[in-house]
C-alpha cells in the first residue's frame, strides 16, 4: 500500500511537472507570437498592398472611360464574393478548436461580433461608406495621373488621419510624430517639384521648331530616321505644368493644365473620407474589442449596398481622356454593356481605343485576390496600434509600389522609370516612417494606444474621455457595459 502510495504521489508530481512545462512551451509561444506577429503582418501587407495598387491602376488605364462603373458597380460585389470565402475558410479554423463556431458566425447579429457582444450595423455601415466615398471620388483622376505621383499624394492621408485623430480620439503626438509627418509633405514636394517646373522654355520652342522643320519632306530627307524619331519623341516630352498624361498603350495625349489640376486637386480631396475612416474604425475597432473578420465581411456587405446607391455619382460629367463624361440614367443600360465589353478586353465603340490593350478581367482578379487581403490586414493593424500607424505604414507600400511600376511585368505598357526626384521622395518618405516610429502615439495621459483590451477598451467610450478610464477596473464600464450602449461616433 505504501508502494502504491508513493507511486500516486510520483504521478501526480510528473503530470504537475508535464502541465507546466505544457504551460512554460504554450506562454513562450505566445510571447513569440506576440513579438514577431506585427513584423510578418506588416511585411505581407505591403507586399500585398504595392501589387494591389499595382493591378487596379493597370485596369484603370484600360478602363479609363468606365472607372465609376468599375469601382461602384463591379468592385464591391466582387471582392465580397473573396471576403465571403476567407471568413468561411476562418470559420472553419475556429471551429477546429471550438464547435460552437457555425453558419450563424456570419449573423448580423451575431454575439461574436466583439467582446461586448452584438455590434450595431450602423457602425459597420459607416466604415463601408467613407472607403466607398474614396473609391468613388478617386475613380475619375486615377487614370490621370501617373502612378509614380499617385505615391507621394497618397501620402497626404497620413497628414489627415493625424489631424482627426488629434481631435476626435484626443490621441497625442510627440515631436518625432510631427517631424516624421512633415518630412512626408517634403517628400511629396520633392516627387512632382521638377514635374511642375518642367523643361526651360527655350529648350522646348527649340525641339518644336526643329520638328516643324522635319515636317518639310526636303529637311526630313537630309535628316536619319533615328534623328528625327529622337527630335519628335523629345518634343512629345517637353512639356511644363503636370506630366503629360499617357493611355495604356503608353501613348502621350495632351490634356488642358485646368482639366489635370482639377484631377489633382479631386485626388487629394478623395484622402479625406479615408482619413476619418481609419480614426473611425480605431475607436469602434478597440472600444468593444471587435472581431476583425466579422467587421471585414459586414463591410464588404455594406460596400455592395453602398456601391449601387451612389452610382449616380458616376452621371457626374467630369473630364474623361477622351472628352468629358457623357453617362446618364438614359444611358445606364448601354454604359453597363460597354463597360462589360470593355472589361473583357474589346473596344465597345471606336471613340473607346484603351480598352483592347489588354484584358482587364484578368488583372482585375489579381488585384481582387490581392486587394481582400490587404484591407482585411490593414483592419488587423488599425485594431493592434492606430489608424495612423496604419496610414503611415502605408507609405512603404507606396514606395514598392513605385519601384514596381517601372516594369511592364506589373504596370503593362505605361509602366514609366523613375527619375531622381521620385526616388528621393521615396526615400524620404522611408526615413519618415522610421522617425515616426521612435516613440508610440499616446493618449492624453500619456498612455499608449497601441495594444488591445480583451473586454474592450473603455478610454473610447462616450462618457470616458479618451486617456481616462471610467472606473478603476479598465476592463469594465458601469455606463457602457455592451456594445449597443455605445453612441454612434
Amino acid at each position: 500500500m505504501a508502494r502504491e502510495g508513493c507511486q500516486v504521489l510520483v504521478d501526480e508530481e510528473i503530470s504537475t511537472m508535464s502541465t507546466d512545462e505544457d504551460l512554460t512551451v504554450v506562454k513562450e509561444k505566445q510571447a513569440w507570437t506576440e513579438k514577431y506577429i506585427v513584423p510578418f503582418v506588416f511585411i505581407g501587407f505591403i507586399i500585398i498592398r504595392a501589387l494591389d495598387r499595382i493591378f487596379l491602376y493597370r485596369v484603370q488605364k484600360s478602363m479609363a472611360d468606365y472607372t465609376a462603373i468599375l469601382m461602384s458597380i463591379y468592385w464591391p460585389p466582387l471582392v465580397q464574393v473573396m471576403c465571403f470565402m476567407v471568413s468561411l475558410a476562418y470559420v472553419f479554423r475556429k471551429r477546429q478548436s471550438d464547435k460552437s463556431y457555425n453558419m450563424s458566425w456570419f449573423s448580423p447579429f451575431s454575439e461574436r461580433a466583439s467582446s461586448q457582444g452584438a455590434v450595431p450595423q450602423k457602425w459597420i455601415a459607416q466604415f463601408a461608406l467613407y472607403d466607398q466615398v474614396n473609391a468613388i471620388l478617386s475613380a475619375p483622376p486615377s487614370p490621370f495621373i501617373p502612378l509614380v505621383l499617385q505615391t507621394p499624394l497618397n501620402n497626404l492621408v497620413v497628414l489627415f488621419t493625424a489631424f482627426t485623430a488629434f481631435f476626435y480620439l484626443k490621441t497625442r503626438f510627440k515631436m518625432v510624430h510631427y517631424a516624421g509627418i512633415c518630412i512626408i509633405l517634403c517628400s511629396c514636394l520633392v516627387g512632382v517639384l521638377v514635374e511642375l517646373q518642367g523643361p526651360q522654355p527655350i529648350i522646348c520652342r527649340g525641339l518644336h521648331g526643329a520638328a516643324d522643320a522635319m515636317k518639310n519632306p526636303a529637311t526630313a530627307a537630309t535628316v536619319p530616321q533615328e534623328t528625327r524619331w529622337l527630335v519628335q519623341n523629345a518634343t512629345d516630352d517637353c512639356v511644363t505644368g503636370l506630366p503629360p498624361y499617357k493611355n495604356a498603350d503608353g501613348e502621350i495625349i495632351y490634356i488642358a493644365f485646368g482639366t489635370l489640376a482639377t484631377m489633382y486637386l479631386l485626388y487629394i480631396v478623395a484622402i479625406i473620407p479615408s482619413a476619418f475612416s481609419n480614426c473611425y474604425k480605431q475607436k469602434k475597432l478597440k472600444q468593444v474589442n471587435l472581431d476583425v473578420m466579422w467587421s471585414f465581411f459586414w463591410s464588404g456587405m455594406w460596400q455592395v449596398f453602398w456601391g449601387f446607391l451612389l452610382y449616380p455619382l458616376s452621371w457626374v460629367p467630369w473630364p474623361t481622356p477622351t472628352g468629358h463624361n457623357e453617362a446618364g440614367p438614359s444611358t445606364l443600360s448601354q454604359d453597363l454593356k460597354d463597360s462589360w465589353t470593355c472589361f473583357m478586353g474589346r473596344n465597345p465603340k471606336p471613340s473607346v481605343t484603351t480598352c483592347s490593350a489588354e484584358p482587364a478581367w484578368l488583372w482585375f482578379m489579381m488585384y481582387l485576390l490581392f486587394n481582400v487581403f490587404f484591407n482585411l490586414f490593414f483592419l488587423w493593424l488599425i485594431k493592434r496600434l492606430s489608424g495612423t500607424w496604419a496610414s503611415i505604414g502605408s507609405i512603404l507600400c507606396g514606395n514598392l509600389c513605385g519601384i514596381f511600376s517601372q516594369f511592364e511585368l506589373f504596370a503593362g505598357p505605361s509602366a514609366q522609370k523613375l527619375t531622381m526626384e521620385q526616388w528621393m521622395a521615396l526615400i524620404l518618405s522611408s526615413i519618415a516612417m522610421w522617425v515616426y516610429n521612435i516613440e508610440e502615439e499616446v493618449d492624453v495621459n500619456g498612455k499608449s494606444v497601441y495594444g488591445e483590451k480583451e473586454q474592450g477598451d473603455h478610454r473610447y467610450d462616450t462618457f470616458g474621455v479618451m486617456g481616462v478610464d471610467p472606473d478603476e477596473d479598465e476592463y469594465a464600464s458601469d455606463d457602457e457595459p455592451m456594445a449597443e450602449d455605445h453612441t454612434n461616433f
